[in-house]
């Protein structure tokens, strides 16, 4: 008897244990609130079957908030455009349009889109910090479980349902940039992540118009995080974007002309290449001069492996939107 009363304890503390709530990451200054496994694990199963199960809603209801990228390519589709409930989101110091579903029958047409793009093999996993950080850049409240990923081939859903009833709250999509076309070389880049992008050194996810100024718009890196981190440094990188910028700034503060720069860096070990490109009426005089500059100007290089990243530059211009 002892033996199998042992046995059954055991058995009893594992189940226990596969029960546990799957722990994540949570990034510095995010709020994140989890739900049990079990609450969890009957979302997933709810989404599961709406995906698969034809005029099958039990996961909506008539409220039902699109998140700005999403809404950003929702809102030319024919059979979206009638939904009333305009909403704005402030996002630092960004305006951004999204919806707000307040019928059923409208939330169900959300849906329904969002079925048409889920052609293949599809993920429902937990967010990751990235993720959570773009998330809650757009929202005013604390992040309550259950939120999932609905991560397909090109798209990847931000799906956050209340706890109370189980019903989709929310639903977003994470701007993910999986390539990226580089008009200094031609060449399209590609990667399993995203290609990150900075601005006033934070980095962001969109961009609106901002202002029409001269200065540093963004530094978009065309290397991965593994590749700076094992080759250059935050200091050595700071020390490049410092140097272009003073230059940038003494030569083209006056400028009456408009148009975008840019800068490519490609550090090796023994050897740094720069390079450029120009779009509209920018003043080439004044262009020629930068680049000589620029050219005399010892930067460091890369420990072992060659390393590339762009700073883009707007003269008498706005920001691109992406």
């Amino acid at each position: 008897m002892k033996l199998k009363f042992t046995t059954f304890l055991l058995s009893t503390i594992s189940f226990s244990f596969g029960q546990t709530t799957e722990k994540i990451i949570i990034p510095n200054g995010v709020v994140y609130n989890y739900a049990s496994h079990k609450i969890n694990e009957k979302v997933k199963k709810l989404i599961a079957e709406s995906i698969s199960q034809k005029d099958y809603y039990s996961i909506l209801d008539k409220s039902l908030i699109i998140g700005p990228t999403l809404w950003n390519r929702f809102q030319n589709i024919e059979s979206l455009k009638g939904i009333p409930g305009n909403v704005v989101f402030h996002i630092d110091d960004m305006k951004v349009d999204g919806k707000m579903s307040q019928d059923l029958d409208d939330s169900k047409k959300i849906w329904n889109e969002v079925k048409k793009e889920i052609s293949g093999d599809y993920k429902i996993r937990k967010a990751n910090e990235d993720e959570l950080k773009y998330y809650w850049s757009t929202i005013s409240f604390d992040i309550e479980e259950p939120l999932f990923i609905l991560e397909t081939e090109h798209h990847n859903y931000i799906l956050n349902f209340l706890k109370t009833n189980m019903k989709l709250l929310w639903i977003d999509e994470f701007p993910i940039k999986k390539s990226y076309y580089n008009p200094i070389d031609n060449g399209t880049y590609k990667t399993d992540g995203s290609f990150k992008i900075y601005q006033s050194g934070n980095e962001v996810y969109m961009t609106d118009k901002g202002n029409k100024e001269t200065k540093l718009e963004k530094v978009i890196l065309l290397s991965s995080d593994i590749d700076l981190k094992n080759n250059s440094s935050v200091e050595d990188l700071s020390l490049i974007v410092d140097k272009t910028n003073k230059i940038f700034e003494e030569l083209f503060k006056n400028s009456d002309k408009s148009g975008k720069i840019i800068v490519q860096f490609e550090l090796g070990k023994n050897k740094n290449e720069i390079q450029f490109a120009v779009r509209d009426d920018l003043d080439l005089e004044i262009m020629k001069t930068f680049e000589e500059r620029l050219y005399l100007e010892k930067y460091p290089n890369s420990k072992k492996d060659t390393i590339k990243f762009q700073l883009v530059y707007k003269v008498n211009s706005y920001n691109d939107i992406n």
